[in-house]
């Protein structure tokens, strides 16, 4: 029967219940009292659904009426009257024990589904445990009966505590919800990068693929030319080196199948609004720009939008583009990304007011191999990024193209086929 209560949490709520009770107000010049303690105890069996509302009653009924006792004048002035200190207060536990049978008896759900309704109800109750506690009053201590006005102060009471309560713990669920919706955002951007990052590598290992399979028929071409020239043992280090590509090659497969399961687990969301795409594009690229210690501000400027379901191609490819421009800038600077239609082409423009590309390099820097960074030691960078842009944009029959503006720093328009990126509308 006891298994499963929680006392520990009955008893802080049966606590925190007496306390504050102390702040109260006694209209009728009585014992009788409105204080915080109903209003607590109310807020806290909200906030606890999963406690036995009735134990909870009960055993905060019986700690209020202890707690009133010992810290009565009465008891304190002469310990030996504790008795009648306790028969002055020992009505209160009628209100809370009633009241913790009325919850007991009302929808757990009925708060998170019909608030106002939940409220009218709970007054009810309130104006039911006031009762129980009042006809206890009268019964041990020969009290007289409240006044129509007072019977009317108590009803108001009870539905400006009740619905005060009820906005405090709607305000906490808010405030609960929010940070749930921001946990929940901040993951949901976690994965769009692993996902973006994870589409890169996999048109990576791809286009690996195809290297690998012509490497391998030419070194297979070249063992059977070496057959013909009568050249043996040359003949057996080409067809050496094929067997040993496509081992290789083997081993490629695996890697590609492994990325593409982890990239399509990560699939969440089958569509985004270029909006959306744009917004993680900057979000993940300000935190960069704080990593890197650098002060960039990022403006945007979205003259189209509509949905589309390759928002991981876009974000692998945007991503790069924005990381170069945030690392082109040495200490402060601007990135501007707009987003533009022109004709049946979707316009990606990324620009950057830093160091800028030199006018001889502008023909190179899409080639594999293409760097100007430096790692701290000295060594350069494996200049893959831009040429990984180029490749999407050619896998999607649009094109990347790099300008100086007259301004200062660098200028990457994207251009991609609309009919490629947009998601009709299935309504």
């Amino acid at each position: 029967m006891f298994k499963n209560v929680h006392w520990l949490t009955i008893f802080f709520v049966a606590a925190a219940t007496a306390i504050c009770g102390e702040l109260r107000i006694a209209p009728f010049g009585t014992e009788f009292r409105f204080g915080l303690g109903s209003s607590a105890f109310f807020l806290l069996l909200l906030l606890f659904p999963y406690l036995p509302y009735i134990w909870t009653g009960f055993v905060t009924g019986l700690v209020v009426v202890i707690f009133r006792t010992l810290t009565s004048s009465l008891f304190i002035n002469d310990p030996s009257m504790f008795i009648d200190a306790w028969n002055i207060h020992f009505s209160a536990f009628f209100y809370y024990l009633v009241f913790g049978i009325g919850m007991f008896f009302l929808p757990k759900k009925l708060p998170d589904k019909k608030l106002l309704l939940f409220g009218l109800f709970v007054i009810g109750v309130d104006v039911l445990s006031n009762i129980a506690e009042i006809n206890a009053r009268f019964f041990f201590l020969q009290t007289n009966p409240l006044l129509t006005t007072e019977w009317l102060t108590l009803v108001v009471v009870a539905a400006i505590r009740v619905y005060f309560v009820l906005g405090l713990y709607g305000g906490l669920k808010m405030q609960q919800m929010s940070a749930v919706h921001a946990e929940q955002q901040k993951r949901f951007e976690q994965t769009l990068t692993v996902s973006s990052t994870l589409y890169g590598e996999s048109f990576y290992m791809k286009k690996m693929m195809n290297d690998i399979e012509s490497i391998t028929g030419k070194s297979y071409r070249l063992y059977q030319k070496l057959q013909d020239l009568n050249l043996p043992a040359p003949a057996r280090e080409a067809l050496f080196v094929s067997e040993n590509i496509h081992e290789i090659k083997k081993d490629a497969q695996r890697v590609t199948s492994g990325l593409m399961k982890l990239h399509d687990s990560n699939k969440i969301f089958t569509t985004l609004d270029l909006s959306e795409v744009i917004h993680y594009v900057v979000i993940g690229n300000q935190s960069y720009s704080t990593w890197l210690n650098k002060e960039i501000e990022f403006t945007t400027d979205l003259l189209t939008n509509y949905k589309t379901d390759q928002h991981l191609a876009l974000l692998s490819v945007l991503n790069n583009l924005t990381s170069n421009a945030v690392e082109a800038i040495s200490e402060s600077g601007t990135i501007f990304i707009q987003v533009s239609e022109k004709g049946d082409q979707t316009l990606f423009t990324v620009t950057d007011d830093g160091q800028g590309i030199r006018e001889q390099d502008v023909d190179f820097v899409f080639e594999a191999g293409y760097t100007t960074k430096y790692h701290m030691n000295g060594e350069a960078s494996t200049g893959i990024g831009l040429s990984h842009v180029k490749h999407v944009a050619a896998s999607f029959d649009g094109s990347i193209e790099v300008t100086s503006p007259v301004t200062g720093g660098a200028q990457f328009v994207l251009t991609l086929p609309t009919y490629r990126l947009k998601q009709e509308d299935s309504s």
